[in-house]
C-alpha cells in the first residue's frame, strides 16, 4: 500500500518516508491524542504545497480509504482536528520563520477532507468528525465545530505576512475542500446531514462579519505572493478545469488542485484576445473571493434561517462614515472618460487598507453591530477585475443585496470605470455564459431604476472605445454607449440564444433610461430604430404566417403544436415591439428637445 507510479521523484520520496506514520494513522490500533506519534506525523520532510498535489492525493488514497473503514474505532480523524486547532490557535502573525508545520498540517488535513467529499456518504462524514473521547477541554464538545471556529478565528485575527502569507491561503483551501460537498452530494438538499462542514461555519454566526471583511480585504489589496514561496508550479500550461465554462465547477474545484493557478474559461474572442494571462501573483485574493462567494451563497436550509454570511455581506457599510476612516496609499488612475476619479484613490492593487484596525472595521449602530469595509477601494478593484467571474458575481451580490453598497455605486462621478468593462463583456456575450451575462443585465437593470444614474451617464463622453469593431465611435457618451450595447445584446440574443428573460432584461433597462435620455448619438438612435424596424418585420412576418394556417386543412397533431410555439411566438415579438415602441415613445415624450438624433433616425427609416 503506497506504491505510486508518479514520474515525480521529489513527491514520491517525501511520501514514502512517512509510510509508517501513515499506515499507523489508518490502521485498527488506536492513538492516545497526547501521543508523541501525532508530532511526528505531522513532521513532514518538506513543504506539501511544493508537491504535484495529484502525486500527493494518488499516494494518500490507499490511506484514506483505510481510515474511512477504521475510523469508527480509533477516532483518528477526531485526533488530528485537534492537533490542527491547537497549531492554528499557536501560531503568531509575529512569527520570525515560516510556520511550516501549520501549513503541513492544513495541506494534509485537507487531502483527507477532499477524499472523503468524494468518496464517504454523509453518515460516514458524521462519523469521521467524532471527537476522541480523551480530547481536551479546548477542542470543545464538537471537534468540527471548533475547527471551523478556529480558522476562521485565524483568519480574522492574524494580518497576513510574507511569511503568514501561505498559511493564510491553505486555511482558506480547506475551507473551500469543506465547502465541496454541494458538488458530490446526490440530494440536491441543503440539509445539514448532507453537508455538515458547511453547517459548522453557518452556526459560525457570530464570527461572520469579521469573515466577510476579512475576505473582502484580502480581495481589495491584492497581496502578491512572496519570492520563493514553496508553491508548486505547473510547467505544462493550465490544467482541465482551469478549461471548464461551468463556473461552479471552476469556482470549488479549483482548490483541489492547482489552488494557486486560478484562471477563467477559455476563449477565442476578441476580449479575450485583449485579456492579460491570468496572474499568479495574487492568489490569496482570489481564493479569498471564492471562499466568500460558496459561504454567502449557501442556502443554510433550516426553517428559513439565514445564512449569516450573507446577512453580513448585505448589512456591511463604508468606512468613511461616521467618523471612520480609511487611507488608501496608491497612485490615482485616471478613468476612460478623461478624468481623474475623486470618490477614491484608485484601483486597489498595491493598495495599504489601514480599515478601523483598532476595532476590526466595526462598530455598533442602535445596538447592532455593523462591518465596515471601503466602498471606494471596492468599486475600484470590482472595476479592475470585473472580466472575471467571481468578481461578477460579487458584484451582483452587492448591488442586489446592499443597499448601502448600490447607493454609494449611484453616487460615484466616475461610472465609467465600471460600466467599460461591464459592457466590454456584453459586446463579447458570445463568449460569456448565459449565468454571466443575466447577473451583468440584472446589475443595469438595477442601476437604471435611478433617476440620477440614468442623467449621469449621459454626461461621460468616452474619446474612444477601442474594443468596439463594427465602426468608430469617437466621443460618445456613456449612455449612448450603453444603448449600442444592449441593442447588440438583444440582436444576438434573437438570433442565438432566444431567451425571453434576457430579452425582457434588455428592454426593461432600455426602458428605465428612456425619459432621461439626452443628447443621444447618431449611431445609437440609428440602432434603436434599426431593432424597432427588424421586430417589426418579425412580427409582421410570424403575423402573415399565423393568418394562412387558419385558412388552411384540419390540422394534425404536428400541425397543432406547431401552431401552439408560433402563436407563444407572435405573443412574445407582440410584447417586445410595444416595449420598443414605448422607449420611442417616452424619448419623444420628455426628452425630445434634447435627443435630435433619434428625430432624424426616425424620418430617415420613414423615406
Amino acid at each position: 500500500m503506497g506504491s505510486i507510479s508518479s514520474s515525480s521523484t521529489s513527491t514520491h520520496a517525501a511520501l514514502v518516508a512517512h509510510q509508517i506514520h501513515l499506515s499507523k494513522l489508518a490502521g485498527v490500533d488506536s492513538v492516545e491524542v497526547h501521543d508523541p506519534f501525532w508530532h511526528e506525523l505531522l513532521s513532514f520532510s518538506q513543504p506539501l504545497t511544493k508537491l504535484r498535489p495529484a502525486d500527493v492525493e494518488e499516494f494518500m488514497h490507499p490511506y484514506c480509504a483505510q481510515l474511512v473503514v477504521n475510523n469508527d474505532r480509533t477516532r483518528h480523524f477526531g485526533k488530528l482536528l485537534v492537533h490542527v486547532v491547537d497549531m492554528l490557535r499557536g501560531t503568531s502573525a509575529e512569527t520570525r520563520s515560516l510556520p511550516l508545520r501549520a501549513v503541513n498540517s492544513l495541506h494534509f488535513t485537507r487531502v483527507l477532507v477532499k477524499y472523503f467529499t468524494e468518496h464517504a456518504t454523509g453518515d460516514q462524514i458524521f462519523r469521521l468528525l467524532q471527537g476522541p473521547n480523551d480530547a481536551s477541554s479546548s477542542a470543545g464538545s464538537s471537534i468540527l465545530g471548533a475547527t471551523v471556529q478556529a480558522i476562521f478565528e485565524f483568519l480574522i485575527k492574524s494580518e497576513p505576512t510574507p511569511l503568514t502569507l501561505l498559511l493564510h491561503l491553505e486555511a482558506m483551501n480547506l475551507l473551500l475542500v469543506m465547502a465541496s460537498t454541494q458538488l458530490t452530494s446526490h440530494s440536491g438538499t441543503s440539509d445539514p446531514h448532507d453537508h455538515p462542514f458547511l453547517a459548522a461555519m453557518m452556526r459560525e454566526g457570530v464570527l461572520a462579519p469579521g469573515v466577510v471583511r476579512t475576505l473582502l480585504l484580502h480581495y481589495m489589496e491584492r497581496r502578491p505572493l512572496p519570492p520563493r514561496l514553496p508553491l508548486y508550479q505547473a510547467t505544462d500550461g493550465p490544467g482541465v478545469l482551469a478549461r471548464v465554462g461551468a463556473a461552479a465547477a471552476n469556482a470549488l474545484m479549483l482548490p483541489f488542485t492547482l489552488p494557486y493557478k486560478l484562471a477563467g474559461s477559455a476563449s477565442g474572442s476578441s476580449a479575450d484576445s485583449e485579456r492579460k494571462p491570468p496572474s499568479l501573483e495574487a492568489p490569496l485574493a482570489e481564493v479569498a473571493t471564492l471562499l466568500l462567494l460558496v459561504l454567502t451563497h449557501h442556502d443554510p436550509g433550516q426553517g428559513g434561517a439565514r445564512n449569516p454570511f450573507r446577512a453580513a455581506l448585505d448589512a456591511c457599510q463604508d468606512t468613511v462614515h461616521d467618523g471612520h476612516t480609511a487611507r488608501i496609499a496608491a497612485t490615482s488612475t485616471t478613468s476612460a472618460g478623461g478624468k481623474t476619479p475623486t470618490e477614491s484613490s484608485g484601483p486597489a492593487k498595491g493598495k495599504e487598507a489601514e480599515v478601523g484596525k483598532g476595532d476590526g472595521g466595526r462598530d455598533s449602530v442602535d445596538g447592532a453591530e455593523v462591518m465596515r469595509v471601503p466602498f471606494g477601494a471596492l468599486f475600484d478593484t470590482i472595476g479592475m477585475c470585473l472580466v472575471d467571474d467571481r468578481s461578477t458575481l460579487l458584484l451582483y451580490s452587492l448591488v442586489h443585496g446592499n443597499p448601502s453598497f448600490l447607493e454609494y455605486v449611484l453616487v460615484r462621478t466616475d461610472l465609467d470605470a465600471l460600466l467599460l468593462p461591464l459592457l466590454q463583456m456584453l459586446y463579447n456575450a458570445p463568449s460569456r455564459t448565459a449565468n454571466q451575462i443575466y447577473m451583468l443585465l440584472i446589475v443595469l437593470l438595477i442601476l437604471s431604476q435611478d433617476a440620477s444614474f440614468n442623467a449621469n451617464i449621459h454626461k461621460l463622453v468616452l474619446p474612444a472605445v477601442p474594443w468596439y469593431k463594427e465602426r468608430i465611435v469617437p466621443n460618445i457618451t456613456l449612455g449612448s454607449l450603453l444603448v449600442v450595447i444592449l441593442i447588440r445584446t438583444v440582436k444576438y440574443n434573437l438570433s442565438k440564444l432566444r431567451d425571453v428573460y434576457l430579452h425582457t432584461n434588455c428592454l426593461a433597462a432600455l426602458a428605465n433610461m428612456a425619459p432621461h435620455v439626452q443628447n443621444l448619438n447618431a449611431y445609437a438612435s440609428q440602432r434603436l430604430v434599426s431593432l424597432f424596424d427588424m421586430l417589426a418585420r418579425k412580427y409582421v412576418k410570424l403575423q402573415a404566417k399565423s393568418t394562412d394556417q387558419g385558412t388552411g386543412k384540419q390540422p394534425g397533431l404536428k400541425e397543432v403544436l406547431e401552431e401552439g410555439e408560433e402563436a407563444t411566438e407572435l405573443n412574445i415579438y407582440t410584447d417586445f415591439l410595444r416595449i420598443v415602441l414605448e422607449i420611442v415613445n417616452a424619448i419623444l415624450t420628455y426628452a425630445l428637445p434634447r435627443n435630435p438624433e433619434v428625430v432624424y433616425a426616425l424620418l430617415h427609416r420613414q423615406e
